[in-house]
């Protein structure tokens, strides 16, 4: 019988690329406050682990933990904000996962993320207002990075409609405008900063969405290093190889499956269209079968 161990293990396997991040970043969360519990009851302070992982405010306490622009997409602390995070990286992933292939999401994750970073440290380096600041928050979660996947399908397909619950549909570039708003009202002086590392995070999303709908991939330069990276983690096949593809073709190869992956999706994306125009001028009743059972599926994709 398989272990509760087993079965996360295998979820994990199984999952995509939202799955495994969801995955990561509430499996550093449970360690943290697990770390940070036996801790307090040794009497020691847990702070300088979070303190490890975390980016701090202003360019001179950075460089002294440069890791921290990319540990810190990763860390959350606080149970809400780790929930907020991961509800709304499974809704905009999965519309993101709907037109663009896993590898773009993990590299819109990853950089949408480090654009944050760039903000905070450079609004705390020059900005005269922030650096009067006393003990200002330092920078950590996934929000910058979520925000920038809300943003760039925004960009991409700001007209589509997304059910939401027993709301009825609202177009996605409506519901991307409310959270951003929403977003920037609940900062004050003190977190300033973590609000230019959301709208860090925005202006990559709005870049890759901007380039993408002309056709130009900001993630397709390093397609080739991350596909060496996961190659560490394969078996290497014992056949060997005729002859040894240049980087140049590599990236060609992986743009070209990129876009028919994102050829395929917009096929289907005007099929369920076309679904659902027949149901604003017949009613549900008039599709077949088929139409119906498609219109499912895609509802359940998201």
């Amino acid at each position: 019988m398989a272990t509760f161990g087993d079965k996360l293990k295998q979820k994990y396997r199984q999952g995509n690329i939202i799955i495994r991040l969801i995955f990561i970043n509430t499996a550093i969360f449970l360690i943290l406050r697990l770390l940070f519990a036996i801790l307090s009851l040794t009497g020691l302070d847990g702070k300088w682990v979070l303190d490890w992982l975390q980016m701090p405010a202003g360019l001179v306490p950075f460089l002294e933990k440069p890791w921290t622009a990319f540990t810190y997409m990763f860390v959350h602390f606080d149970l809400m904000h780790i929930l907020m995070n991961m509800f709304f990286l499974y809704f905009f992933g999965g519309i993101f996962l709907r037109w663009f292939s896993e590898r773009q999401l993990l590299v819109q994750y990853i950089f949408g993320g480090l654009c944050g970073a760039l903000f905070f440290v450079l609004g705390y380096s020059l900005m005269p207002s922030l650096e009067m600041v006393e003990n200002p928050a330092p920078l950590i979660g996934a929000s910058a990075s979520v925000i920038g996947l809300c943003v760039a399908m925004a960009v991409y397909r700001p007209d589509e409609q997304i059910p939401l619950f027993m709301l009825g549909s609202l177009r996605l570039k409506y519901i991307a405008i409310i959270i951003i708003v929403l977003d920037l009202l609940s900062f004050g002086q003190n977190n300033a900063g973590v609000g230019l590392a959301h709208l860090g995070g925005a202006l990559y999303g709005l870049s890759f969405g901007l380039f993408i709908r002309r056709g130009k991939d900001l993630t397709a330069w390093i397609s080739p290093l991350i596909y060496e990276v996961k190659s560490l983690f394969k078996p290497q096949p014992k056949t060997k190889l005729k002859y040894k593809r240049s980087k140049r073709e590599k990236v060609y190869k992986t743009s070209d499956v990129d876009q028919q992956y994102r050829d395929s999706k917009k096929m289907e994306a005007d099929q369920i269209d076309a679904i659902l125009d027949k149901i604003k001028q017949s009613g549900y009743d008039s599709l077949s079968k088929e139409e119906k059972s498609r219109l499912f599926d895609s509802s359940n994709r998201i």
